[in-house]
């Protein structure tokens, strides 16, 4: 099992590094805690690093270093590149094209990656992104960027990503989302998805399928994450949001099984090796919500 740290840049930044101009180093990050939120950020509170100051590269680069030395070593490291507010930038900036930015920053970023790295093994051989549409049409090397795709499973990006030669990692928010169909925490406007995901959804899930993919593209996946946002989450809820449907994705992503392949509902098999892997969950103290009626686990040949 490999730990892949995420250090999100340059959006999803601000109270932490506020501290830049009262040690010298100018502003570090833009936007802080702005008002109205919903222009500047995708949710409260508000920051971004300011792509402009080189002291806010050096500071990316001792975080990387310090990270590397941790986990260390990697073949893979994700430097973010999610829910960038153009507006916030362009406040600030008079350049034409915020997108040219957005590109130098993540190439500035990977670069001190590097320089982290240094010599020794930790240099990962690939970096991971977010995809927006400022990855939609590809200035990044393929070469050294991959993409986590978190939209829809039917969205024109992943064919334009695959497309363009990238790798992927796939999160689709239809299938994938752990964190979807518990309502809104927003008053207002947009902020939830729905609707739930259960572990069938999950486990049905097989995008590298339904995007009829050649063998040749087959090998730009390099495989999947759930994704568990924390909006509506703390730890007293993590075990049930997380357990067991990150097992069905374990199962898809690792075996890859297709005696369900042409079929709608989930085979019987299934259910048992989930219910036997949920009670094997609750016997190590985690708290794994159910998959079905406490009958149907003591009589599972009934229910399905």
């Amino acid at each position: 099992i490999q730990i892949i740290p995420e250090i999100d840049a340059p959006a999803h930044a601000g109270n932490g590094w506020d501290w830049g101009p009262k040690h010298g180093l100018g502003e570090l990050s833009l936007c802080i805690n702005q008002q109205p939120w919903n222009n500047y950020c995708g949710e409260p509170p508000c920051g971004q690093l300011n792509p402009k100051n080189n002291n806010t590269y050096l500071i990316l680069q001792k975080l990387y270093e310090e990270l590397l030395e941790i986990v260390g070593p990697l073949d893979y490291f994700h430097i973010g590149g999610d829910e960038v507010n153009l507006e916030c930038w362009q406040q600030h900036f008079n350049d034409s094209d915020m997108r040219t930015l957005w590109c130098d920053f993540m190439q500035q970023a990977y670069h001190r990656l590097q320089l982290a790295s240094g010599q020794n093994a930790t240099a990962p051989r690939m970096v991971g992104v977010w995809s927006s549409g400022l990855t939609s049409a590809p200035c990044l090397s393929k070469n050294t960027f991959a993409v986590q795709v978190w939209g829809g499973s039917k969205w024109p990006e992943n064919f334009q990503l695959i497309n363009s030669g990238y790798s992927l990692v796939i999160s689709h928010v239809d299938a994938w989302y752990l964190d979807c169909g518990f309502g809104s925490w927003r008053s207002t406007g947009e902020g939830a998805c729905s609707p739930y995901r259960n572990w069938q959804t999950v486990y049905k899930h097989r995008p590298w399928e339904e995007m009829k993919l050649t063998s040749l593209q087959m090998r730009q996946i390099l495989g999947g994450e759930a994704c568990l946002w924390t909006e509506q989450v703390d730890e007293s809820l993590l075990d049930a949001r997380l357990w067991p449907r990150a097992s069905a994705l374990a199962e898809r992503l690792w075996t890859d099984p297709t005696e369900e392949r042409y079929s709608e509902s989930v085979p019987l098999e299934v259910y048992n090796r989930m219910s036997v892997f949920r009670n094997h969950l609750l016997e190590l103290g985690l708290r794994a919500e159910p998959i079905f009626p406490k009958y149907c686990g003591q009589n599972q040949d009934e229910c399905v």
